[in-house]
């Protein structure tokens, strides 16, 4: 079994203030995800990368990267258990600039394969920019080989509520990825109240999924949860390239 975080470590929203990832907070979110035991975990609002590093230190079986090519204020990263032999990339969502950082990784189970698993934060405050995003995401899952695929993160909206473009949105990346119903289905990501944050699988090697929204592990000026999701993975014979 994969076992995947998805986390906006970010703060409250604020115009005035910084509501990105605060040092103060590392600390809390690396004793989080040590609960959480994940292979792989998806971040979303660092700052910078010694944000990235500080929280390594304390992670000695993760290897991590945040997204360089970024060219907004706050910035994805992936990290995976270093057992997984993770290797990393970085791309561009032209044309708007968001970064998407992926990890590629050893399939826990023993399955030989390798799988990959990319953070997603889509634009908070503008629709088009969501759906170019979306766009771009579907084209590079499409260009991917590996038979396990995992995106993830805060997508900035909730289909239940969304307006016409964003379902078609979400609906653009559904077509393409599986997202398994919460356990907790009635909690939200935002505020307990919004499911903003999701997590999507695709492949093969992708048997049941299944997801929950972990409550108790907000920061402290939080306002998402984390989202866990654990991937089965199964054994077939995959064709040789």
């Amino acid at each position: 079994m994969l076992r995947v975080v998805s986390w906006n470590v970010g703060r409250v929203y604020s115009p005035s203030s910084n509501n990105r990832l605060r040092d103060e907070d590392i600390p809390q979110i690396t004793a989080a995800l040590g609960g959480l035991v994940p292979d792989v975990v998806l971040l979303q609002e660092l700052v910078e990368a010694a944000q990235l590093a500080t929280l390594l230190s304390a992670m000695p079986d993760y290897d991590g990267q945040m997204s360089l090519a970024c060219r907004y204020d706050r910035h994805a990263a992936v990290l995976a258990r270093r057992a997984l032999r993770p290797a990393f990339e970085d791309t561009e969502l032209a044309p708007t600039g968001r970064g998407f950082p992926t990890v590629t990784f050893d399939v826990p189970g023993g399955v030989g394969a390798r799988g990959a698993a990319s953070a997603v934060h889509l634009d908070a405050f503008s629709e088009t920019g969501r759906r170019s995003q979306a766009e771009a995401l579907s084209t590079l899952g499409e260009l991917r080989a590996e038979p396990v695929q995992v995106i993830g993160g805060d997508f900035n909206l909730d289909p239940r509520y969304a307006s016409t473009l964003d379902v078609g949105t979400f609906a653009l990346l559904a077509a393409r990825y599986r997202e398994p119903r919460p356990l907790n289905s009635d909690v939200g990501t935002l505020m307990a109240l919004w499911r903003v944050d999701h997590v999507l699988a695709r492949g093969p090697l992708c048997g049941a999924l299944r997801s929950e929204v972990a409550r108790g592990f907000r920061l402290p000026m939080g306002d998402h949860d984390p989202l866990i999701c654990d991937v089965e993975t199964v054994s077939i014979s995959l064709p040789s390239r």
